[in-house]
């Protein structure tokens, strides 16, 4: 869609609920936040629209309002009374948008809606200035007469279920509603009567209408489906030799011992093979990408500021640490009297409790270098839970 011409929404969430048992569904819970708001967050987050216009029953209006103030909605420039008929309220939002080439009229009582769906939507209507999102009928329908007498069985493969988002070049729309002269169920049946092309694209079996009190109990089903966190698990390791002269340091704290593990930084393997799983998990790379070896910046450097650059990473990137469970593997020093010091300078780096960090020490059974005394390794592994 051209940039230079503007794009306009119109949510329709006027009606009076009254299938719902005496709920206004727009202002419903779902997921903890009312229906409304799932639906205007959509809009708000989508980079294709610039202006949205809420239509809302004369009840309601005020409400409106203040949920608009509340939630801080830039792009949402008008809360509107809508009209009697659904067609009278899309008529009421389209007067309020302001110089838009083109318009998405969705339903406010729809919102399992995507930004792919409205994005979807106003591809596909560049090719004949209307175009609605559908998906194609599963049951078969039959067609039956007053007295209940089936009369036909059409071809489902012709049958589609109409939703919205509903996309209209702005000038088609309005003079499609400036002619209509009797009621529709609709906006593209508007647009029909006036010989227009109107475009199918692939909606969504989940981008449900609320209507009666189940659909509000399917859409909360459905929203805790979309927006269950992913998991990411990532494993690290590391070793460093021990050598004379050197500080040991493991999960940053300072250990007694006549040797120190070398090593660029303080060579703190505990903290590096955390590092490394949390980069894992994430997709990130690994340690040595990140801070190379032979800079002058990381000479000598604490390994818990590395860590702490890492965790403010995964935050940027929308990811939460939700566990670490780590192995020390030394002959020597024996390290039970300081896990506990280890677990609380860990989580305080990373900003997560004790409970979440988990530090064990074994040996090699002096097997190997790490038997013969020679060095230290480690191992982790990081839970990552997040939206991507």
């Amino acid at each position: 869609m051209d940039k230079q011409q503007k794009v306009g929404a119109v949510i329709v969430a006027a009606g009076l609920s009254r299938r719902m048992g005496g709920v206004d569904k727009m202002f419903a819970l779902l997921g903890g936040k009312p229906v409304l708001v799932r639906v205007v967050d959509v809009f708000q987050l989508c980079n294709s629209i610039d202006q949205i216009v809420v239509v809302v029953s004369e009840q309601n209006l005020k409400r409106g309002q203040q949920l608009v103030a509340q939630e801080g909605w830039s792009k949402v420039t008008d809360v509107c009374p809508g009209g009697e008929r659904r067609q009278d309220s899309v008529v009421a939002g389209l007067n309020r948008l302001s110089s838009c080439s083109w318009v998405v009229i969705h339903d406010g009582a729809r919102p399992l809606l995507t930004e792919d769906l409205i994005e979807q939507g106003l591809k596909v209507a560049r090719e004949t200035g209307a175009a609605i999102a559908a998906v194609p009928v599963t049951d078969t329908i039959k067609v039956v007469g007053d007295d209940q007498v089936v009369q036909g069985t059409p071809p489902r493969r012709n049958l589609w279920l109409v939703q919205t988002p509903q996309v209209f070049r702005f000038d088609i729309i309005a003079e499609a509603y400036h002619r209509l002269k009797y009621e529709v169920t609709d906006d593209a049946q508007a647009v029909e009567r006036l010989g227009y092309k109107v475009k199918l694209y692939m909606g969504s079996y989940d981008n449900i209408k609320i209507t009666t009190p189940d659909d509000l109990a399917l859409a909360e089903v459905l929203w805790q489906k979309k927006n269950v966190k992913k998991m990411r698990i990532g494993i690290g390791y590391d070793v460093h030799p021990l050598t004379e002269g050197r500080r040991l340091v493991l999960g940053g704290i300072d250990i007694p011992f006549d040797k120190g593990l070398d090593g660029w930084s303080d060579a703190d393997v505990l903290t590096h093979a955390i590092i490394d799983a949390l980069l894992g998990a994430a997709i990130l790379g690994d340690i040595g990408s990140h801070f190379p070896s032979g800079e002058a910046e990381y000479k000598d450097i604490s390994s818990l500021v590395l860590l702490k650059r890492v965790k403010d990473k995964l935050a940027e990137e929308g990811w939460l640490i939700e566990n670490i469970d780590t192995t020390i593997v030394a002959e020597k020093p024996r390290l039970g009297d300081y896990i506990g010091s280890m677990r609380e300078k860990l989580s305080q780096t990373l900003g997560i409790a004790p409970s979440q960090v988990s530090v064990k020490a074994s040996t090699s059974n002096r097997v190997g270098s790490i038997g013969r005394g020679e060095g230290i390794a480690a191992y982790a592994v990081a839970l990552l839970t997040g939206d991507r």
